[in-house]
């Protein structure tokens, strides 16, 4: 449904105001998306053999609470999580007090989106074990799937508290700290990981380089953001995160090229191209920008960033008819912007 208005009771100057809110919304809707890591045990892996062996133990009748477990494990190896997690009933039927078992339970189900239920076999788990690293790392992830991040950042700190110093537990508190706008400690936080030797190195520099965006450190930004190309030069997304932190300091022409290396990669990616869009209007090449951003709401009818654009670009244009039309689309789609501003 879209936003409705009498066209001759709003003013170019209430349409200005208006677009200025819709273009600060946008501006902060285009950064890079951080990751997070479970935490397993080293001991994760089962040798085949040994698992055909189990296989055939339990077909006999021969069972324990480490039998299910292992060929629990082993299905979790394999990205199995139903077949995992009945694995793991099984050995909690034998063993319903093992911390670890519920902690890889808890693991299966949220994999398996029931946060919820994994969160109370989590908790379970903690009251067994309370000062247990993994499990306490695997809590703090399942509150950040439910959102919970105060929650969450509590887990994780008691992780370091008891010895839980990895980097992958280490990149998760950076991640938790971005979600609640903490954004220096989070930067402390991935800096610990990369020192560290986080397997996930590109992930990693991207999630600093982001993190650095926010602290509108965009040389800095740059700098990881090179780093991580010259691990992966392919990568489109990070070439578009690239394009993004140019484009904040200005160097449109550079940002250009970005966004149009992306969109070699991924042709039909309606972010790109809207991210491309939005620089070409910058760069006040009017009538490309329009016909970037046209195709942009052809791909995805409910890209409110895009019409929010067009709206901003018909403006520019002394077009207040057209610029009304695209902005009340915009309105249509993310009701949430402000409205009143006044005459």
């Amino acid at each position: 449904m879209l936003y409705k208005s009498a066209p001759f009771l709003v003013t170019v100057r209430q349409l200005c105001c208006k677009l200025v809110s819709l273009m600060k919304r946008i501006s902060g809707s285009r950064s890079s998306i951080n990751t997070l890591y479970w935490t397993r045990s080293p001991d994760f892996r089962t040798a085949q053999q040994t698992f055909f062996l189990i296989e055939k133990v339990l077909e006999n009748g021969i069972e324990s609470p480490d039998l299910w477990r292992i060929k629990g494990e082993n299905f979790l190896q394999k990205e199995q999580y139903v077949e995992a997690n009945q694995c793991f009933d099984q050995a909690l039927r034998l063993a319903p007090h093992d911390a670890h078992i519920l902690n890889y339970k808890g693991f299966c189900l949220d994999k398996l989106g029931y946060s919820e239920v994994a969160l109370s076999c989590f908790k379970q788990a903690i009251n067994i074990l309370p000062k247990d690293p993994e499990i306490l790392t695997n809590t703090g992830i399942c509150l950040c799937h439910l959102n919970r991040y105060t929650e969450a950042l509590v887990h994780f700190e008691n992780a370091l508290r008891n010895g839980g110093g990895s980097p992958t537990l280490w990149n998760n508190k950076g991640f938790c700290l971005v979600k609640l706008g903490r954004y220096r400690e989070a930067y402390e936080a991935y800096k610990v990981a990369l020192e560290q030797g986080h397997s996930k190195q590109v992930e990693l520099l991207c999630n600093i380089a982001a993190t650095l965006v926010n602290l509108g450190s965009y040389q800095e930004a740059l700098d990881y953001f090179d780093r991580a190309l010259q691990l992966n030069p392919d990568d489109h997304l990070l070439l578009n995160n690239v394009a993004i932190c140019l484009e904040q300091q200005g160097r449109y022409d550079l940002a250009l090229k970005c966004y149009e290396k992306s969109l070699a990669h991924d042709p039909d990616n309606a972010t790109y191209l809207c991210n491309k869009g939005v620089c070409l209007s910058k760069m006040k090449r009017w009538d490309q920008a329009l016909e970037c951003l046209k195709e942009v709401v052809k791909l995805d009818v409910n890209n409110y960033v895009a019409y929010g654009e067009l709206a901003a670009i018909y403006l520019a244009k002394g077009q207040p008819d057209e610029a009304l039309f695209f902005y009340n689309k915009a309105l249509g789609l993310d009701p949430q912007i402000p409205t009143s501003t006044g005459a």
